[in-house]
């Protein structure tokens, strides 16, 4: 059987499921006896550096000479230092490899021509049209694909004798907002433009959704055009003139290369995908063939259905997690999660001093113990499931790390997924054929509840050790001065007990952050940080000062409020939305700061503090529904 790796890095918090399944497509296709070992990073997700570090340090595991092949994504890899990390290694293991999306020396290539199909949109907007004053919005420059597109966009001007003007040309990154920056840029320049070539839809959407807020009519003032079609061209308004291809065409071809190698029929360096241009509104076309744009809302529809399904996986697993005393025990619980998610296998390796650190009073070798580059030679496997038997726990040597996971009998695919804090490795999962989990893009999210909770128990860990100075320290939140979920042991619960051993009323209170995800996306995790800052601020002026409020989760909140009947908790429920508006005006922001909240009202006690948590979210979770159904 052959051992295909493909490395790759996510895009924020999304995985590209596309290059799994367009070489599980080839595979199946051609009968071909191979098995997918997939290291995925999130590695542009946060701002911080020293996370990203954390996520990257997957690639530092695998020995590539262990594979008969290698496909690899760099694109998204923002910082390029370790982008060479991982081309200098795969090129040391003299393995075939091949690079998708761009050109790397000394590794094949697949993707797409983007010169010659960026060409075909340019050489339309001049032929057809009749436009001679063409802007150009690229991608990062250090991108051989926007260069490509760039190239295209030159060649085609200077071979109908239009003056290729500097000031026309601008880049930056992929994303929407890059489109919204470029039109404002070439605003001020005022210059007559009769046509907008975007490197790719993003940028293309988000300049034509400046270009309307401030007047303009796409395509009676200017044409625009993108590339990729993937799903904002065809159902925006209007519908954008684009390149289509897809990027599981693209994952084909890199398998259909490899095994052209492996049977020595190799008769080119380079394997491309088929590409065509979508001609439509934007450019004064008419669409044809072009995706309804109900479809559109009749998937939005099911995608939610699909999120409210993991968010109560979600719930259930948080809740399952905060009871857990080891690690061993919150693998096994993570696992239900992801049975639940169509997950077959998992696999949980750990940094052996930490594991050991459980037993004992302190790490004997914390420099050890604080790895943050590569993995210990040997790791602890904690928890392991295949055909739903339970390996028992045991060390593991890296050459030994395939021994565990034999062949099937059938081509499957397992995943690599790191496990750190910050920039500190903990270990790794090996999950195997999750496909439903990667194609619905349930697998930040989970990783995200996990690693909190995992570390929420670390923390339990080595509160145990510390000394009373120092317990304060480890029960705070950094960023907001409230308590963080290690309180929940230390001061929640005995505060739930002392109410429920006196007969006195209590209150549990939920309080989630509304629309951080669209705070954090436009305007940065700086401004989302103020946001969370402020719902504390509000927090800490309408409670008691007997409360206990913890900052649950990254925009989550619980408040056990000692003495509150439904009277005094209706009067804080509604208190807080006032409190927290006059707030966030004086922080003078571009955006609303608001808030979901949910409680309970505790006077039987008949069940558990986290029964009645997973209450308050629940009504949290309803009230937020409902507020976001009225305000549309």
């Amino acid at each position: 059987m052959k051992k295909i790796a493909i490395v790759a890095d996510g895009w924020r918090r999304y995985i590209n499921y596309a290059w799994i399944s367009g070489c599980r497509q080839y595979i199946k296709e051609k009968k071909l006896d191979a098995q997918l070992y997939v290291f995925y990073a999130f590695g542009n997700f946060s701002k911080d550096e020293k996370y990203n570090q954390g996520e990257y340090n997957i690639i530092t595991l695998p020995d590539f000479r262990q594979f008969d092949g290698i496909i690899v994504e760099l694109t998204n890899v923002l910082k390029r230092k370790y982008a060479r990390k991982i081309i200098d290694t795969i090129r040391t293991s003299k393995v075939p490899a091949v690079s998708l999306l761009e050109r790397i020396p000394g590794l094949y290539f697949a993707g797409i021509d983007n010169y010659s199909a960026m060409k075909e949109i340019v050489e339309h907007l001049v032929t057809v049209h009749g436009c001679r004053k063409i802007n150009f919005v690229g991608g990062p420059q250090y991108v051989s694909e926007n260069h490509d597109r760039l190239q295209a966009y030159i060649d085609v001007l200077q071979q109908h004798g239009i003056l290729v003007e500097d000031a026309r040309i601008l880049h930056r990154d992929y994303e929407v907002e890059s489109g919204v920056w470029a039109f404002e840029q070439f605003q001020e320049l005022e210059q007559k433009t009769e046509a907008y070539v975007c490197a790719n839809e993003n940028i293309a959407v988000g300049l034509c959704h400046r270009a309307q807020e401030l007047g303009y009519k796409i395509p009676e003032d200017f044409f625009v055009t993108g590339f990729d079609d993937f799903s904002k061209a065809s159902y925006y308004k209007p519908k954008i003139t684009t390149v289509a291809y897809t990027k599981e065409s693209i994952a084909y071809a890199a398998v259909e290369l490899l095994n052209q190698i492996w049977n020595g029929q190799a008769q080119i360096k380079e394997n491309f995908a088929p590409t065509h241009p979508v001609f439509q509104e934007s450019c004064g076309c008419k669409a044809k063939n072009s995706r309804k744009r109900s479809q559109y809302v009749a998937d939005s529809i099911f995608r939610e259905v699909r999120e409210i399904d993991l968010h109560n996986e979600l719930m259930d697993l948080k809740r399952n997690l905060l009871e857990c005393t080891s690690y061993e025990q919150m693998a096994e619980r993570l696992f239900r999660c992801f049975q639940g998610l169509q997950c077959k296998e998992m696999y949980m390796f750990m940094n052996t001093d930490l594991v050991e650190a459980q037993k004992i009073e302190g790490v004997q070798n914390q420099a050890e113990a604080y790895v943050t580059d590569g993995y210990p030679e040997k790791m602890t496997l904690i928890f392991g499931s295949k055909n739903g038997i339970v390996s028992e726990k045991t060390n593991l040597i890296k050459k030994e790390l395939f021994s565990i996971m034999e062949e099937k009998t059938k081509s499957g695919m397992y995943l690599f997924s790191p496990i750190h804090f910050r920039e500190r490795e903990i270990g790794y999962l090996v999950l195997s054929d999750c496909d439903y989990m990667l194609e619905n893009q349930f697998l930040f999210e989970t990783l995200n509840t996990f690693t909190e909770s995992l570390e929420y128990l670390y923390g339990k860990i080595v509160l145990r050790r510390a000394n009373n100075k120092l317990e304060k320290l480890y029960i705070l939140d950094s960023l907001t001065g409230l308590y963080n979920r290690m309180a929940y042991t230390e001061l929640a619960e005995p505060l739930f007990e002392n109410c429920k051993k006196e007969k006195r009323p209590v209150t549990i209170m939920f309080i989630d952050a509304d629309h951080l995800k669209y705070i954090n996306d436009t305007f940065g995790h700086d401004m989302g940080n103020i946001a969370i800052k402020s719902i504390a601020d509000a927090i800490r002026k309408c409670s008691p000062v007997q409360a206990v409020n913890m900052r649950y989760g990254g925009d989550e909140f619980v408040l056990v409020l000692p003495d509150f009947d439904e009277k005094r908790a209706r009067q804080l429920y509604d208190k807080f939305p006032e409190t927290l508006t006059h707030i966030a005006e004086k922080c003078n922001v571009e955006f609303p700061i608001e808030a979901s909240l949910g409680y309970v009202v505790v006077d039987d006690y008949d069940r558990s503090i986290n029964d009645y948590i997973n209450d308050a979210d629940e009504k949290m979770y309803a009230n937020k529904k409902a507020r976001k159904a009225e305000r549309v």
